[in-house]
């Protein structure tokens, strides 16, 4: 995790907007994403519900050792709407061998989606049923990534519709 932080550190420097929010939400991208076309994660860490979105549940310990250490600063930036943005600045270069060439992609490809995104947009766009189906700091499983955010058509209603007559289902 430390090492793909500081990857991704990296690579937004030059992104108008880059902060914390960002961070994990181009992390959770990363990994649900790997683990919804392979079945494995990037870095198979265990996110949780936040406020802003899904975000790996050991990253203020993953940044708090990063800026103790040196490796990473925060930059405190004042953007015109108003909004206060603590950008992690990575001092020194990640370590990317524990990762496969596929595991970079995801996380290249994760960084190009949000990259012209704000803070709130990146964080809005996480907000799905994986999302809003668990409690505040309640873990997301993986899992949850075949969760649909589609409305269901008439013949999907009426399917489920019947599996859950069969199976004694009912509505709370």
């Amino acid at each position: 995790m430390r090492e793909l932080v500081l990857f991704v550190c990296q690579r937004c420097s030059a992104a108008d907007r880059f902060g914390k929010v960002k961070l994990n939400k181009i992390l959770w991208r990363a990994d649900f994403r790997a683990y919804a076309e392979r079945r494995l994660p990037v870095t198979g860490r265990t996110y949780q519900k936040l406020a802003a979105g899904p975000a790996p549940l050991e990253m203020p310990l993953v940044l708090a050792e990063l800026e103790a250490e040196g490796s990473i600063a925060f930059s405190r930036r004042e953007m015109a709407d108003g909004y206060v943005e603590l950008r992690p600045v990575a001092n020194v270069a990640p370590s990317l061998r524990a990762f496969s060439p596929d595991d970079i992609d995801y996380v290249e490809e994760a960084i190009r989606f949000y990259w012209s995104m704000s803070a709130t947009q990146a964080s809005d766009l996480s907000h799905g049923v994986a999302w809003r189906s668990r409690k505040f700091l309640d873990p997301i499983p993986y899992e949850a990534v075949f969760l649909s955010d589609g409305k269901m058509t008439a013949d999907e209603r009426l399917r489920f519709g019947a599996m859950a007559a069969a199976k004694g289902w009912t509505s709370l």
